[in-house]
């Protein structure tokens, strides 16, 4: 990740200083409208650096980098229609005097669309960063849960014991997963009752096939719980 940090910043600056050498290469009028220009596409070049750096900072992920690319994506239109208008104001302003409030609107305009849309889509980004924390939270305990089941599965010392307890993680799997308020108190009878079961299994204890039953009661009351707490908030 940090080599293609590293690697993005290298071709912007090579943009940069490709830029300046075809402004100052070819032969303008170095008027108020060039610099306007000049000036606008240069902030607008520097704008473009700083979206990739939001984009993509601490962006250690596949999907933190695949959440970035749409803010990329908004500078670096926004760039090219600034860069395109800029060049459009110094060939005109060759051979015809442009007024300066002329060039100065319309690249502004440009340029605050660029930096609130950037800023918007950061914006989201956050959002949605946060609601797949608290999704991921709120559904801990469920998928814990069905781990926790696999994990017994290789530990079962005979056919019916394992049918029984794969039949539970599959139940699990299908079960909502989200943690609402009101089944805090059930969802800690069933880790306890996870946690004796675990110990029945790793002692051989007879009391295995209950515990699993018992297990599998308590995912059912919790499902009919949840369905009916979800009904009552509609």
């Amino acid at each position: 990740m940090k080599k293609n940090k590293i690697r993005r910043l290298i071709i912007l600056a090579i943009y940069f200083v490709v830029f300046n050498v075809i402004v100052f290469v070819i032969p303008f009028r170095r008027n108020d409208v060039f610099w306007i220009a000049y000036v606008f596409s240069t902030l607008t070049l520097l704008g473009y650096v700083a979206a990739n750096i939001v984009a993509f900072f601490n962006a250690d992920t596949l999907k933190r980098v695949f959440m970035g690319v749409p803010i990329v994506k908004i500078a670096f239109r926004c760039l090219v229609i600034q860069l395109i208008l800029c060049a459009l104001l110094m060939i005109v302003s060759l051979f015809a005097d442009i007024p300066v409030w002329v060039a100065v609107i319309p690249c502004l305009l440009i340029l605050a669309f660029a930096v609130t849309a950037v800023i918007k889509a950061d914006w989201a980004r956050e959002i949605i960063e946060k609601i797949d924390v608290k999704s991921a939270e709120e559904s801990r305990f469920m998928h814990q849960l069905r781990a926790d089941l696999e994990s017994l599965v290789p530990l079962a010392s005979d056919s019916v014991l394992k049918q029984k307890v794969e039949k539970l993680s599959e139940e699990v799997r299908y079960s909502d997963p989200v943690s609402i308020p009101g089944l805090q108190d059930l969802e800690l009878r069933m880790e306890s009752c996870f946690t004796v079961l675990k110990q029945a299994v790793h002692t051989g204890s007879d009391d295995r096939g209950k515990l699993v039953d018992e297990l599998a009661s308590l995912l059912n009351e919790r499902n009919n719980q949840c369905r009916f707490l979800r009904r009552q908030k509609q």
